[in-house]
This record gives C-alpha cells, structure tokens and sequence, in this order.
C-alpha cells in the first residue's frame, strides 16, 4: 500500500531499474551523439558543490526551455556529468542511470509536460505546458507555497526545486558511488534518490494528509521561493540577486 501517487510514481520507477531497467519510452540513455559533442567542446555543468542561487535560476530557466525528450535528456545528462565530475564514469555508471531513469519520471508528474509519455509535445516549450495542475502538484511534491504567485512565477519556482531535487540526487548518488562502488547500483541509487527527496521533494514519502514538516522528513513547513529576482527575455533569463 502506497502512501500517495507520487510514492507509488517513485517506487515504481526503481522497481522497473531493478528488474532490468526502464521501459523503451521511459528509458534513460545518454544520446551517444550529445556525449560525443560534449567530448569535443560543450562541458558538463561545473555543479560539483553546492548550487549557487544563481546557477539554480539558471538550470531552471533550461528546463523550462525544454522542448523535447532529447533535450531533457540531454539536461539532465549534463547535470549528472556536472554533479559527478570528480567521478569520470559516474554519468555512464548504472548508479548514474538509474538515478537518471528515475529523476526523469519524477519530471514527469513535477512538470506536467504532456498528458501522455514525455515527448508528446503538444503546445511548446515545457514552460508553456504548466497550468493548473502544476501548483496542487508542486506544492505536493515539493512543499511549496505557490499560493498567490503569477502562472510565470509558479513554473518557475517548481522548476527550481526540480533543480533541487535533481542536482542533490546527483550528488549523493557520485558520493556513494565513490566510496561505495562495489554495492549493488540500485541500492546506491535508492539511497540518493530517498535521501534527496527527504530534504528536496517530500511529497514522494509524505503519506497522504501528513502534516508538513513531519519528523521523517525534516521540514519545517512549505518551503517559501527564495529570494532573487528574473525576468524573460526571449530565451535570455535576466537574474537580479
């Protein structure tokens, strides 16, 4: 028995890496050509440590710029990359993508791309998919307090704390992989994934009509936007901290 759907979404996404890996649509591969040009110029994300306020807004801006499943492949190849630098097959390890796999199922149900399986885009970029799904969902997954912000606002937000939740994932998961390599991929992987959504996206544990800020999880309450100001220009994010 499941707590909530975004448990049941969470569960199921490991359950699948661990009977053998993800489905065809679901799959999380590494696009051999994106790797290729990234080998020949185009670095990963210098996302080793701690995420600035300015790089968050940043990856936030490009995951709302998303516009296909190759792009948001292609994110979060580059965010894994980044946050396993220290670690060079990290990205291509089975830690790092069953941790993939799954944070882009997470994507799905976070950022309400389309209806049915990411990459049936209809209408745009991701941003322009958001509506109003997104903030009872978001403010689920991630205790967020949505309430009162502007359409614009709200996406972006919800996209900063799938930054969040993705990059902390990462992380832990090169850690463990670094100093327990020679444990089973999915158990490292569960480790990371669970202990990222802990501090990054209780919802995918909070049992539903759990109070915020239980002491499984950590929090102390919906976690209000952080400071730091944006505007859109185009394809241009302009950030004033």
């Amino acid at each position: 028995m499941y707590n909530n759907e975004f448990e049941l979404e969470f569960e199921q996404a490991l359950g699948q890496q661990q009977e053998g890996g993800f489905g065809q649509e679901s799959a999380y591969e590494f696009n051999p050509e994106f790797m290729g040009e990234m080998n020949n110029g185009e670095s990963a994300y210098e996302l080793s440590g701690e995420l600035t306020e300015t790089q968050e807004m940043e990856l936030a801006h490009e995951l709302l710029s998303v516009q296909s499943e190759e792009e948001l492949n292609q994110f979060l190849g580059k965010l894994i990359k980044g946050a396993g630098r220290a670690i060079g097959n990290f990205a291509r390890s089975s830690v790092g993508r069953t941790i993939g796999g799954v944070l882009k199922t997470v994507a799905k149900k976070a950022l309400p791309i389309a209806a049915g399986a990411l990459g049936t885009f209809v209408g745009g970029p991701v941003g322009g998919m958001i509506g109003s799904k997104l903030g009872a969902a978001a403010s689920n997954l991630f205790e967020l307090e949505l309430e009162g912000l502007s359409p614009e606002d709200q996406e972006f937000e919800t996209a900063r704390a799938y930054v969040r939740f993705a990059h902390g994932a990462a992380r832990r998961g090169a850690g463990l992989y670094r100093q327990q390599g020679g444990q089973p991929p999915q158990q490292l992987a569960r480790q990371a994934l669970t202990g990222a959504a802990r501090q990054y996206a209780p919802g995918l544990l909070r049992p539903v009509g759990g109070r915020f800020g239980g002491p499984d999880y950590g929090g102390g309450g919906p976690l209000r936007a952080r400071s730091g100001t944006w505007t859109r220009q185009g394809r241009t994010l302009i950030i004033q901290l």
